[in-house]
């Protein structure tokens, strides 16, 4: 008779354990759309953020080489901040922050302080896993950030990947609303996807300076796969200097003292009749230094400085440098950018920042426009500037 209790007993606890079980149900699809909108309303909910995971491999092989801030040199910080912006999809705003692994058709964010990047990148730093939502077309995630005043020489920093093993291919972008509340998309996009490995990025925000503006991350897909877009903003902050001043303090007290601009012109990566060292080693080249702030420029012949390097002082501010050599049949020249990537080929042109007195080194010009079909956008040399 008690074992019979006994097994009933067992038999009881076991059909109410089946009950108390639950299942997920699949991600919903959002319904399709044509354009990005932009959002007007706050989300609904921003609960505290708790570190969560998505996709990482098993057996992670920590690599080095993520760029840690300096001390003192934080303005803002987008981690900590994460459910203080307001996250949302091309069609509305995500329901929650930090998001539900259990609900990603909306699109998916979260903030971190441990995880894996490009499947074997051990990330010991605080970074945002985000992904974009999961249906319809044009398929991104934005987080719009609150209001903040941009001072001279302040810098967006960041480091771009993959989340552990997702095979992601995206489109990252940081963009603005402006204090007119007007949405502004200027040219800070980087293309990525698995494999390309942690990629490091800097924004000169001079050109906002003195403005309060929302700053929005941006991350779209790029392949009509949303699901594998896992992607990480791995310590996402604005860099200002220790000693740098409010706008009015640094209009008020603006110092003209000219800078120098030094580097190197890649002359190997240049046509071939231009670096053959039967003929001369390689040819000189004039670089020029424009001024993206008042529209002027600067220029000087390597021929001058010993060939393929070069040193220039310029005033303060933002400048493109740009080297032009000897074309070949019908073209006048060809020339090369700095872009400050590797590999640069086809890539947008670095803002180069020349504070007073300051020394900007190591600025390799390396992007020659003949072996990227003639399609990377480099400035018209001026007509009064002269070939070597």
């Amino acid at each position: 008779m008690n074992k019979r209790i006994i097994l009933l007993v067992l038999v009881t606890l076991f059909l109410l354990a089946c009950n108390l079980m639950t299942t997920v149900s699949a991600p919903t699809e959002l319904p399709a759309e044509t354009e990005t909108p932009q959002p007007t309303a706050a989300p609904t909910s921003t609960p505290e953020p708790t570190a969560t995971t998505s996709p990482s491999p098993t057996t992670p092989l920590p690599v080095p080489g993520i760029p840690v801030p300096e001390p003192g040199t934080i303005a803002y910080d987008f981690v900590a901040n994460v459910c203080e912006a307001q996250w949302a999809n091309s069609v509305g705003y995500l329901p929650l922050c930090p998001g539900d692994l259990d609900n990603i058709a909306p699109g998916y964010v979260t903030n971190t302080e441990i995880t894996f990047a490009e499947s074997t990148t051990a990330i010991d730093a605080p970074a945002l896993i985000v992904l974009p939502q999961q249906g319809g077309v044009n398929t991104a995630i934005f987080g719009i950030y609150p209001p903040f005043e941009i001072w001279p020489g302040d810098q967006f920093r960041t480091t771009l990947a993959c989340q552990g093993d997702a095979a992601c291919n995206v489109e990252y972008s940081l963009e603005y609303f402006d204090a007119a509340d007007e949405y502004q998309t200027p040219n800070w996009q980087w293309d990525h996807k698995a494999g390309d490995g942690p990629q490091s990025v800097a924004v000169d925000l001079s050109s906002l300076a003195g403005q309060t503006v929302k700053l929005v991350l941006a991350v779209r897909d790029a392949d009509k796969d949303p699901s594998t877009d896992y992607a990480l903003w791995i310590t996402p902050y604005i860099y200002r200097a220790p000693d740098a001043q409010p706008p009015s303090a640094a209009s008020e007290e603006a110092d003209n003292t000219p800078g120098v601009i030094s580097g190197q012109v890649d002359m190997p990566s240049a046509p071939p009749y231009m670096n053959d060292p039967v003929v001369d080693e390689s040819m000189p080249v004039v670089v020029v230094f424009f001024n993206l702030d008042d529209g002027t420029y600067w220029w000087i012949q390597t021929s001058l400085t010993g060939h393929p390097y070069y040193q220039m002082t310029v005033y303060p501010g933002s400048y493109h440098v740009v080297a032009y050599g000897q074309g070949v049949g019908g073209e006048p020249y060809v020339a090369a950018g700095y872009t400050g990537q590797v590999p640069s080929c086809g890539q947008s042109l670095q803002e180069v920042v020349v504070g007073p007195n300051a020394k900007v080194e190591n600025i390799i010009i390396a992007d020659w426009n003949w072996s990227c079909s003639g399609d990377a956008y480099r400035p018209d040399k001026p007509v009064d500037v002269p070939l070597p």
